[in-house]
């Protein structure tokens, strides 16, 4: 009797230790201000507390333009809604398409030294060289001036991330930063739809 409690007490415990080790086990990490913003984000689809500058007195959906080319990150654009930290911003979005091939190595590595890769268009180029880029706006080829910098390039898990050192052709002349205007409790309620 003493041998079938045994097996039995040992079988229960081998399934709940399967059980425990079969689960997906997460922590919820997201920050409660931040996790109130997104459910705010979800629940409220007109909502947002702060426009940008291309989008101030606009509505959701509106027609914006970013100044600058498209290689510089400018365009024609539309007012579309951006949760950014524990902010709704209401701020311009480029429609147009833009693809730029770079033809950059997949190159990467976790320890140091890092890879140093460039991208075509800075290739037997070093920092602060011109350079032009060849992009496909809307489907068309058109070619741009810019310089070559540096960046460090990280992709993959944030306490220990893989790291190139990057050399690409950028825009000469960057966009305009953009400036975030709170929004008055009035125009909250109406993008509410209230």
């Amino acid at each position: 009797m003493t041998t079938a409690l045994n097996i039995r007490l040992g079988a229960s415990i081998l399934g709940a230790t399967l059980a425990l080790l079969s689960c997906n086990v997460s922590a919820d990490l997201v920050i409660p201000e931040v996790a109130e913003a997104q459910k705010r984000f979800q629940d409220n689809p007109g909502i947002f507390d702060q426009t940008d500058q291309y989008c101030t007195e606009k509505t959701l959906d509106a027609v914006c333009t970013l100044p600058g080319t498209v290689f510089e990150g400018g365009g024609k654009g539309q007012c579309k809604r951006e949760l950014t930290d524990t902010k709704i911003s209401l701020q311009c979005q480029r429609t147009e398409s833009v693809e730029i091939d770079r033809k950059i190595p997949d190159t990467f590595s976790i320890d140091p030294p890092f890879p140093s890769v460039t991208d075509r268009f800075c290739a037997k180029k070093k920092a602060q060289d011109t350079c032009s880029v060849t992009l496909s706006h809307n489907g068309k080829q058109e070619t741009y001036d810019g310089v070559c910098e540096e960046s460090r390039d990280e992709q993959g898990y944030r306490f220990r991330p893989q790291v190139r050192l990057l050399l690409s052709c950028q825009p000469a002349k960057k966009a305009p930063e953009r400036v975030y205007t709170p929004v008055s409790t009035v125009r909250k309620l109406f993008s509410q739809g209230l």
